[in-house]
Formats: structure tokens, C-alpha cells, sequence
């Protein structure tokens, strides 16, 4: 039996690789920024996982990838990066399969984290789950009768796209008032350039709201009552017994939870308003946990080195 799986997770800014044993424990990690396009990005891969290699014992027996963007399961093919260029219909999984030597099993990042949280996080022992990643954009994935729910069309979990309000902003994919466009990380650092009049991210928002800033507060709040609205309209559908949210801006804590949580309550009816809604446990550490998951259990796109 295999004690470990390497999992490589493909961000916006930034790749990792980690070696990461059947109990979810990262053994080894390496990162680095991401370059801009698609070759640069895969060869930055491979060099993190050699490197990861070469500072473990233990040899993988199959490598999982969690990308940031849409990925088609049932063809192995990336659709597009929202990002970066060079990705719309490239065959990651089996060009990585081939560079490493190593069985691989390729799906979307959140799906990937959101099945490592279901393992080895905040959703362990839970049946059904949604698991939501709050970060520069929103994803998310759907854990049905223990087992990662991707969809006919690999599109299962994609709340950051769900419409909340057709006349608000602009969102990444064309759309406008996507949950993504209103209470992201991206939406946040937006209302609070509005407010302030000049440019802020959404982490200094962030912080001037825990410091007791009234108007950076104000936003917080107006992008934490989107995000329960998203929530509860999904939970209507799924009827999850746990909703799990991550990402960068969850780490903001209670500040963002409570105001989460009254309006998931407010707009969801019957006794899924008492669903629990927490945060994630594994911290940054889940897209490589998750990715390394996807290998374990075989979920996702598989390749044959």
C-alpha cells in the first residue's frame, strides 16, 4: 500500500507541490509564484515536485492537481484560466503524467480542496457537504453520499457563478451580479475603493473592519449578507448536513461568520436554516491535501504515465 501521494495545486499567483501521506499529513512542501502562462507554470510544477522528492523518503505512487479554473473531468482538459493565458484545452494531467512518471488525476481546485476538507478537515464523518472557497473568486465543490459530486459536465459547485443580482457588477466571467462579483475577496477590495477613494485590497478592508473602521466594517458586512444569500439558495437545493467555507477571506473570522450566518438563516426556510456553517480546518494547506486526495481516491480526470 502506498504511504504517500503527491498533490500539486495550481493557483493564480501561486504553485505548490507537497507529499502528503494516506492520514492527510503534508510530509514535504515547496512553493513558488506562478509564472504567467501555461509552459512556464508546468515546468515550475515539475521542479517543486522534484525538489519535493528529493527532500522525502517516500516516493508517490500517484500525483492529483487541483487547477484553478474549470476543468472538463471527462476529457482531461483544462477550459480556460481566468488568469493567465495558455491553458484553454491543454491536457494537464497527462503532460504531467508524462514529465513525472507518475499516474495522475486532474479536476478543478476547489472540488479537490473541498474533498480534502470532506477527508481530512471540517467535513470529516459528514455524508453531504458543501464546501465554499472565498479567495480572490469564489468556488466550490458538493459532497453527496460521501463521494465528490462533479456533474455532468464537471460543473457541480461553480456557486461563485450563481447570479444573485442582475443589475450588479461585472464579474470575471462576463456576467453581471455573479456571487463572485459581489462578495469575493476581488468584490470586496472593490466596495472598499468606492467607500475610501482610493485603492485598497480586499486583506486591508479586511483589517481596517476588525479594527473598528465603521465604513470598512459596512462593506464586510454587505459582502458576508451575499455570500449567506448564495449559501442559503444552495443549501435549499442540496439540503447539505455541513457547509464549510475556506479561502483567504474566511480567515477573517467571526467578523465575516456572524453576518454570514444571519443571512443564511434569513433566507433559507424549513430546518436547513440550522445547518452548521463553519469555517475550514485545513488552512493553505488544502489545495495540496485536496490535490493529493484526488490520487488516493481516484476522483477527477485520470492519466497513465
Amino acid at each position: 500500500m502506498a504511504t504517500a501521494f503527491l498533490g500539486l495545486d495550481v493557483g493564480n499567483t501561486r504553485l505548490s507541490a507537497a507529499l502528503v501521506s494516506r492520514e492527510g499529513r503534508v510530509l514535504a512542501l515547496r512553493q513558488d509564484d506562478a509564472p504567467p502562462d501555461a509552459d512556464g507554470a508546468i515546468a515550475t510544477l515539475v521542479r517543486l515536485a522534484e525538489e519535493v522528492h528529493a527532500t522525502a523518503a517516500e516516493r508517490p505512487e500517484a500525483a492529483g492537481i487541483g487547477f484553478g479554473g474549470p476543468v472538463d473531468t471527462r476529457s482531461g482538459l483544462v477550459r480556460r484560466s481566468f488568469l493567465s493565458t495558455g491553458w484553454d484545452g491543454l491536457p494537464l494531467g497527462r503532460l504531467l503524467a508524462e514529465r513525472l512518471g507518475l499516474p495522475t488525476w486532474l479536476a478543478n481546485d476547489a472540488d479537490a480542496a473541498g474533498l480534502g476538507e470532506a477527508r481530512f478537515g471540517a467535513g470529516r464523518g459528514a455524508r453531504s457537504m458543501l464546501y465554499v472557497n472565498v479567495g480572490t473568486g469564489i468556488g466550490g465543490a458538493v459532497l453527496l453520499e460521501g463521494r465528490l459530486h462533479l456533474g455532468e459536465t464537471s460543473s457541480a459547485g461553480e456557486i461563485g457563478h450563481m447570479v444573485l443580482d442582475r443589475s450588479g457588477p461585472v464579474c470575471e466571467c462576463g456576467r453581471r451580479g455573479c456571487l463572485q462579483a459581489l462578495a469575493s475577496g476581488t468584490a470586496i477590495a472593490r466596495m472598499g475603493r468606492e467607500v475610501a477613494g482610493r485603492e485598497v485590497t480586499g486583506h486591508e478592508v479586511g483589517e481596517a473592519a476588525q479594527a473598528g473602521d465603521a465604513a470598512a466594517r459596512a462593506v464586510l458586512d454587505e459582502a458576508a449578507g451575499w455570500l449567506g444569500l448564495g449559501l442559503a439558495n444552495a443549501a435549499q437545493l442540496l439540503d447539505p448536513e455541513r457547509i464549510i467555507i475556506g479561502g483567504g477571506v474566511a480567515e477573517l473570522g467571526e467578523i465575516l461568520f456572524s453576518p454570514v450566518r444571519a443571512a443564511y438563516r434569513a433566507n433559507t426556510l424549513g430546518p436547513a436554516a440550522d445547518t452548521p456553517v463553519v469555517p475550514a480546518e485545513l488552512g493553505y494547506d488544502a489545495g495540496v491535501i485536496g490535490a493529493a486526495t484526488l490520487a488516493m481516491e481516484g476522483v477527477g480526470a485520470g492519466s497513465e504515465a
